[in-house]
């Protein structure tokens, strides 16, 4: 209950005039004049957000931009945040359990079909595909967002990439979701149920997932138990729809909770050490 509450005190604005409103209007003011003018990685986000793809793939790559040298600084402090940090470490620790789900899945003969049911650019599924090899894979990037599906497409092209196959689709629709052919080996959900506040929508995503996913196949999936930023963000950042960021944090027992539910096991996790970001992998029984 706890949680919920963090989560609606943050959904509602402070009260005009009040000490904490025009704190956090000075902040954000600040922050968008000076930072998203200077700051390559805070022009992207108020653009596009900055839950979106493309504020994801810039955060993976980790490299500074910005007008002038104070531009180039800023950018840099802003890549250094912790959350930022933690995001490169799930990535990391998202191609790890990638790598395992596929090794776990390939026999003589089978053809594995990776999906990202809300995938931006994928640019950690294709630096995966390019160390591994193309062999015996099939994936499918789906995302709402068509401004990062064509960023990822560019990608694949220019990385050589042949087995990639991008498409929008809604992650939260079952239906659409059942149109995904062939069924999948294995399914990956990374940074989406963090950034909606209700269960029930949730449920419905893993239960098409799990209609979606080939028996024994294999889930991987991220959750946010904690942040150290959550006021900062929620009051100065916009996300994809331009509205407040507002973070729903879920304890891992609570996610585990929901995919288990969905009929799935988890099998591992793993979390990075400053225990904002955790990525699972669980399985589909037979």
């Amino acid at each position: 209950m706890a949680v919920q509450k963090t989560y609606e005190e943050l959904a509602r604005p402070p009260k005009p005039g009040s000490w904490e409103g025009v704190y956090w209007g000075a902040v954000s003011s600040i922050m968008r004049t000076v930072g998203g003018r200077l700051s390559e990685s805070m022009r992207i986000g108020y653009q596009y957000g900055f839950d979106s793809g493309e504020m994801l793939d810039y955060i993976y790559c980790n490299e500074a931009h910005g007008a002038w040298g104070i531009g180039q600084l800023l950018d840099r402090i802003h890549l250094n945040a912790i959350g930022w940090r933690g995001i490169r470490q799930r990535k990391a620790h998202l191609q790890a359990l990638l790598r395992e789900a596929i090794d776990r899945q390939q026999a003589p003969g089978k053809s594995i079909h990776i999906v990202d049911v809300a995938a931006g650019p994928g640019r950690y599924l294709l630096q995966v595909l390019q160390e591994l090899g193309q062999d015996g894979l099939q994936v499918t990037l789906r995302d709402w967002d068509e401004t990062g599906l064509a960023q990822g497409q560019m990608l694949a092209q220019t990385m050589g990439l042949k087995v990639v196959r991008y498409e929008r689709g809604d992650a939260f629709d079952p239906n659409d979701l059942a149109r995904i052919t062939p069924r999948p080996q294995v399914v990956i959900v990374s940074g989406l149920y963090e950034l909606f506040p209700d269960n029930a929508l949730i449920a419905r995503s893993l239960n098409g997932i799990d209609t979606l996913l080939e028996a024994g196949g294999l889930l991987i999936y991220t959750n946010q138990p904690t942040h150290p930023q959550l006021e900062l963000i929620a009051r100065c950042l916009p996300n994809r729809e331009g509205k407040s960021w507002v973070m729903r944090l879920r304890s891992q027992e609570e996610m585990d909770r929901l995919v288990a539910e969905a009929g799935f096991q988890r099998e591992k996790t793993l979390i990075d050490r400053w225990g904002i970001f955790t990525v699972s992998l669980a399985s589909k029984g037979q």
